[in-house]
Order: structure tokens, then C-alpha cells, then sequence
């Protein structure tokens, strides 16, 4: 609402000797809606002019004027741009935070795009040297494995990033390493006890990263 139709009303409210409970009650709103109407912080509507123009005996020209009128329209107008403002940018920071992968929380853009173009580029060998090994020299297995260097890798390079060993993908590591060796030598067994390192692991980093 416009400062001086506020300021209209908490005139006339007090000329007439009416408290703002004491108006609310006959106008049949409450306290709180009254105070807001005095300090510019809301508008009565059309029916609550009428009722105010009626109470203290003036015209609803006396309480709103056209110059009035249009200088609060046009502070309406404006604040609505700066709330509509406001809640694109809201909208944008949102977007920008869906749009973040939680593994890449913490990096700037380029950052993002620096690990997300060799994390690709590393799939992309990874395919193309499993294709290759397998077609020429027909060992699929345990070729295979080299889907897991692109993953070990791009979370390496973010712990590093961040400075944060934690975001290092442990357990997919000790995974490959298990497999890898497995497959090569046989010694699944008692290779997997490299599994009970996992917890240590992070329990370790975690140490580090409370200091």
C-alpha cells in the first residue's frame, strides 16, 4: 500500500478516537489486520474502504485520492518485479543445484567440466580398448575390467579437487583389485579379506578430515 494512504488512515483512526482493536471490531477484521493497513504493509480491500469512509464520516475520495491511487498501483507494480525478480533467480540457483551431481558438489563449473570431459573421454577408451583387445586378441575376460578405471579415476581427481579422500570411490577400487587379481592368479580366496579394509579406510579419512 501506498505510505501516504497508510498514513490517511492511522490519521483518521486516531482523530476518531478509535483504538485498532476498537475499529477492527467494527469493521469485522482483526487487530493485526488493521496495524498492517497503518503501516503500509497491506491494503483493505474495496468493501473495507467503504466501511472506514462510513465510520469516520468521509468520502472515499478523502481516504484514497487518484494521485494516491496510481502512485500505489505503481509501488505494487514494482514490487512485484522485484518479488518475480527475486524468485527467477531463486528458480535459477535451484536449477543450478538439481543440476549438480552430490559427487560434484563442491567444485565450480569448469572444474565440472574438466572432470566431466575426461571422465568421458575415459569411457570412451575404456570401450574402444575392450573392442579392440577382444575382437584382435579374443580375451574378454578379464578385459572387462577396464570399465572400472574411468570410475576409479574421475574419483580421484575430484578427492583431489576437494581435498577430500573420502569422496574417493574405496570400495569400487578394492572391487577391480579383487576381480583383477581373482581372475589373473585365482586367489579369490583369502584375496577377500582386502573388502575388511573398506571401513578402515574411511574411518581413517574421517580422522584426517575432523583435524
Amino acid at each position: 500500500m501506498n505510505v501516504k494512504i497508510a498514513n490517511k488512515l492511522y490519521e483518521l483512526r486516531r482523530n476518531s478516537g478509535l483504538s485498532q482493536e476498537e475499529l477492527a471490531d467494527k469493521i469485522g477484521v482483526s487487530r493485526q489486520a488493521v496495524s498492517k493497513w497503518e503501516r503500509a504493509e497491506a491494503s483493505p480491500d474495496t468493501d473495507n474502504l467503504i466501511l472506514l469512509a462510513k465510520i469516520y464520516n468521509v468520502s472515499l475520495d478523502d481516504i484514497i485520492s487518484e494521485e494516491d491511487v496510481e502512485n500505489a498501483e505503481k509501488e505494487e507494480r514494482s514490487e512485484s518485479k522485484s518479488e518475480c525478480e527475486c524468485e527467477c533467480e531463486n528458480d535459477d540457483d535451484d536449477d543450478d543445484d538439481d543440476d549438480d551431481d552430490d559427487d560434484y558438489k563442491g567444485m565450480t563449473k569448469k572444474q565440472r567440466i574438466v572432470v566431466g570431459s575426461v571422465t568421458g573421454s575415459l569411457y570412451l577408451l575404456a570401450t574402444i580398448a575392450f573392442l579392440l583387445i577382444g575382437f584382435l586378441a579374443h580375451v574378454w575376460n578379464p578385459t572387462w575390467l577396464v570399465f572400472f578405471v574411468p570410475i576409479i579415476i574421475d574419483s580421484l581427481i575430484r578427492a583431489i579437487i576437494k581435498g577430500n579422500p573420502s569422496t574417493f570411490n574405496y570400495p569400487v577400487f578394492v572391487t577391480a583389485m579383487f576381480l583383477l587379481f581373482g581372475t589373473l592368479y585365482g586367489i579369490w580366496h583369502p584375496l577377500w579379506v582386502i573388502f575388511l579394509t573398506i571401513p578402515a579406510y574411511y574411518s581413517i579419512v574421517g580422522i584426517f578430515k575432523r583435524r
